[in-house]
């Protein structure tokens, strides 16, 4: 969002308390850099009001009636991604603060902060910064280490999954996710259904899955099958890689027999 030169900042004020709103209307009315354009005492009228005045910088208190102040905020970015969003408010939870910020907004400034510091950090967000306490910042980067952990350790499982699963049965992932029925699959692979079965029943105890629909998408989605590219009728590739089409019986027909 690019600012007027020399033009004060327009900020919708969303606050469920009257006496708050006014306050701050009034406060910001004593300098040049922020004017109060439009007060909002609701989630879905702070939504509206965002939409309708299409201010430059949107302050929301956490705790707004019938639509949150997260929920709001995530509302007014998703019609308006140039709207700048702070949260103004008197929560100091770690929680809250977490998904403000995975709402997107841009700032969280806590209600004891001066008038100075106040203005201060609604001329840094309006201008492209994020701000939030330094307080929470070690809190935030302690957060995203654990959430950055977390993807590590859900990619080492994957992978140690994808190595216990032996030749054979990529073989029969393979049919499995081009849709072929039990009796495909032996008929293909020239082994009994019943071998087919027991293949399908060890795939699901390796992976932790429930049926074949779950392992036909791990399969797809770790990579341990590959799909063909489409190929038009001069045998080029059109680079959509799909899978055969399902013969019949459909999946649901299709369960595993035990």
């Amino acid at each position: 969002m690019e600012l007027r030169m020399n033009s004060p900042i327009r900020v919708l004020v969303a606050d469920s308390e009257k006496i708050y709103r006014e306050g701050l209307k009034v406060i910001f009315s004593r300098g040049n850099e922020v004017r109060v354009v439009g007060q909002a005492c609701t989630g879905p009228e702070a939504c509206e009001k965002a939409r309708r005045i299409q201010p430059d910088l949107v302050l929301m208190e956490m705790n707004m009636p019938e639509m949150d102040g997260v929920a709001a905020a995530r509302s007014i970015l998703a019609a308006r991604p140039e709207t700048r969003v702070a949260m103004l408010t008197s929560s100091r939870s770690d929680a809250d603060v977490m998904n403000a910020i995975k709402a997107g907004v841009h700032g969280y400034i806590t209600k004891d902060v001066s008038v100075g510091a106040l203005v201060d950090s609604i001329r840094r967000v309006a201008e492209g910064e994020a701000v939030i306490p330094p307080s929470f910042a070690s809190r935030l980067l302690q957060e995203y280490a654990a959430l950055a952990r977390g993807r590590d350790d859900e990619a080492g499982a994957v992978e140690a999954d994808r190595s216990r699963v032996t030749e054979r049965e990529r073989e029969v992932l393979k049919l499995l996710v081009e849709g072929a029925t039990n009796r495909d699959i032996a008929r293909q692979l020239v082994i009994t259904e019943n071998t087919v079965k027991v293949h399908l029943r060890n795939i699901l105890e390796k992976l932790h899955l429930r049926n074949r629909q779950q392992a036909a998408a791990f399969a797809i989605s770790s990579g341990l099958v590959r799909l063909q590219p489409e190929r038009n009728g001069n045998g080029v590739s059109n680079g959509h890689a799909t899978p055969r089409p399902m013969p019949a019986p459909t999946w649901q027909h299709a369960a595993m027999r035990q």
